[in-house]
């Protein structure tokens, strides 16, 4: 589940995203943000009710224009890293809890309460196809839990631009740099597709919704699919995890922004404590290289009915804060 929160966040958009955004990627920008804020500042120039744009960003998903191979090698012959691009960041939660009472071999559990150090890394294939990883480092490596991953990886297509489909695969489950008895290297069925669409909020609904000229808001619809899962209540693995969500992220002024996702489960019983029924976030992000991001996330397990939290998660205070600095080849 985790998962799927860092694709719906980056697209709220997503990502990191979310696009590629993920436990490493609540915390941590991803490299593939980006995508998220270009694309709320076109939609201020969509017309309303052009059905032919959408039909357009639709049709065009997916493409692959090899030729695009041949301009770059013609202009980056000395650049073999052109396409590459990442960040490094730093992630605070404002709260630490103990750890909890899971067994040795679980690989998904509630956020992480342990300050990390991360590098991430996004590699442009062609046109919008890429992959994408994070490594972490533990501030406190005593308190990293088998949920908690060494690396996380992601790959697909996430196109910036309105109305166009998207299709990811991400894996933040507890992945190791060494396989052990009670864990492998990853587990590929752990990790979650998403097949997604984005859509700008336009006039005059964004009238209503913003309070700055400059106010625009992008949204994404997802299908999010875990073919493995773990089971609190029995304790063990079960198959065919499955959520529909929607994320939103309104572009206040700038580069300042705050973004939320909802969930639905197709089975309220697959809802694990940790999994939320929404997370929000607010921050500065700047998709440009050679700057700095400062983000507030909440991807715990939130409930629409306070009651029906679990403890010690679902509260402002079971957030984090991150700040990170982008960067390309």
């Amino acid at each position: 589940m985790r998962q799927i929160l860092y694709l719906c966040c980056i697209f709220s958009y997503q990502t990191h995203a979310s696009e590629y955004q993920t436990e490493a990627s609540k915390r941590a920008p991803s490299p593939v943000s980006a995508n998220i804020t270009k694309s709320i500042h076109v939609e201020k120039t969509i017309d309303d009710n052009d059905s032919e744009l959408i039909w357009q960003g639709v049709m065009s998903s997916f493409s692959l224009p090899f030729e695009t191979w041949k301009y770059q090698e013609a202009s980056n012959n000395d650049n073999w890293l052109h396409g590459l691009s990442g960040n490094i960041a730093l992630g605070f939660p404002l709260l630490k809890t103990e750890a909890a009472n899971l067994p040795p071999n679980v690989t998904a559990g509630p956020s992480n309460t342990n300050a990390t150090a991360t590098l991430s890394l996004k590699y442009s294939i062609v046109g919008n196809w890429f992959v994408a990883g994070t490594v972490y480092y533990y501030i406190d490596q005593e308190q990293q839990q088998p949920w908690n991953p060494d690396f996380t990886y992601v790959f697909g297509y996430s196109d910036w631009r309105p109305y166009t489909l998207s299709l990811m695969y991400a894996n933040y489950g507890g992945n190791r740099y060494k396989s052990t008895p009670d864990q492998a290297v990853t587990n590929f069925d752990q990790g979650t597709w998403s097949l997604g669409w984005k859509f700008p909020i336009t006039k005059p609904f964004v009238n209503w919704l913003s309070f700055t000229d400059d106010g625009a808001i992008g949204c994404q619809t997802s299908y999010n699919y875990t073919k493995e899962y773990f089971d609190l209540a029995s304790t063990s693995y079960k198959a065919n995890h499955q959520t529909i969500s929607l994320g939103c992220k309104y572009a206040i002024i700038g580069n300042w922004y705050v973004n939320a996702t909802a969930f639905y489960y197709f089975d309220s019983e697959q809802k694990q404590p940790w999994n939320p029924d929404f997370t929000y976030g607010f921050g500065y992000f700047d998709w440009h290289p050679g700057t700095i991001t400062l983000q507030y996330n909440n991807y715990s397990g939130n409930r629409w009915n306070s009651a029906d939290r679990a403890e010690g998660t679902g509260r402002f205070i079971d957030g984090s804060i991150s700040i990170s600095y982008s960067f390309s080849f």
